[in-house]
């Protein structure tokens, strides 16, 4: 008798995932900042460059239809 194997099936990105539209990238930052972190520290504890940060900022907002970082992070925070 032949057993079939079980077949798990993990989407490691989809708890990090705010929402279907950002990336894992932008989904982390967005976290550390509803988490309290400043952009500053954001910046130093990705090792991320200010200007990567700012662009991917500017991305997110296009991207959900926000007007400012603040109600961005709002919208974080409501989803975490």
């Amino acid at each position: 008798m032949k057993h079939e194997p079980k077949v798990i099936s993990i989407q490691r990105t989809s708890a990090f995932r705010l929402d279907s539209i950002l990336t894992g990238e932008e989904a982390i930052v967005l976290r550390a900042l509803a988490g309290g972190l400043t952009d500053r520290e954001v910046c130093h504890e990705l090792r991320m460059n200010t200007n990567t940060f700012l662009s991917m900022m500017r991305d997110m907002r296009e991207k959900l239809h926000m007007p400012d970082n603040v109600s961005l992070v709002d919208w974080a925070m409501e989803r975490i």
